[in-house]
């Protein structure tokens, strides 16, 4: 399997708000690292989330490359199909901080 031709199509591996998120960041530069994806409160259970299911889905559709090691994320091979997409994305509400 080669990134360029993924086995996961574009509404399962972009259809969830985490993993719009994702890609959104990518767009617009705001994300790098996953570290730049938590959000304030359940920080561990998302990063999880993101770690074992989001970040897989949306590299094996060939959207970001991601370095497990560096822990960073980029725009893969096929990520202008994906971003073309971001702004009919669902975004969830922001979660109330912790303050």
């Amino acid at each position: 399997m080669t990134l360029d031709t993924p086995t996961t199509d574009s509404a399962t591996a972009v259809g969830s708000p985490e993993r719009g998120r994702v890609l959104a960041g990518l767009a617009d530069g705001t994300v790098e690292t996953v570290a730049d994806l938590r959000v304030r409160g359940r920080g561990d259970e998302i990063a999880a989330e993101l770690r074992e299911t989001h970040l897989p889905a949306l590299e094996e559709a060939g959207y970001i490359e991601w370095d497990r090691e560096a822990g960073t994320i980029e725009p893969g091979p096929n990520f202008e199909e994906a971003a073309s997409h971001v702004a009919d994305l669902p975004m969830p509400d922001p979660e109330p901080s912790d303050d």
